[in-house]
């Protein structure tokens, strides 16, 4: 009887032994897959951590180039403002030499006018000038 339960306390031992054989291996196995997943979520976050940077410097970048387009939108506003203020005034400048044209030509008519009137003999006593 005590051949029996030492047979069967060794088949429990040996059981027992095999079960925590087949524990401790599939613990390495969970352990080994944790280490895996690990390394991979290392490498993500080290991805993840290049492209933080990245973005912060486009960000810096999109920052600076907003800035230098508004300087230049105003600097073009200023060149448009002072092209149109230009071209208005050159028009009026325009516009007064043409008023200026005729009426000196409308002078010179009445004058030549007048001097036709006076005759040939005064205009040549005195050579063209009045005294």
């Amino acid at each position: 009887n005590s051949f029996c339960t030492l047979l069967a306390m060794s088949a429990v031992g040996a059981d027992l032994q095999g079960t925590n054989n087949e524990l401790v291996a599939i613990i390495e196995e969970l352990k080994e897959r944790r280490s895996d997943l690990d390394r991979s979520i290392q490498k993500e976050e080290d991805d993840r951590a290049q492209v933080v940077a990245q973005i912060q410097e486009l960000n810096a970048r999109l920052s600076s180039l907003e800035q230098s387009l508004q300087h230049k939108y105003a600097a073009r506003k200023d060149f448009d403002e002072t092209i149109q203020s230009t071209a208005v005034s050159f028009a009026n400048i325009l516009d007064s030499s043409r008023v200026l044209l005729s009426t000196v030509k409308r002078d010179s008519l009445s004058l030549a006018a007048r001097a036709a009137e006076l005759g040939p003999a005064s205009a040549g006593a005195t050579d063209g000038r009045r005294r």
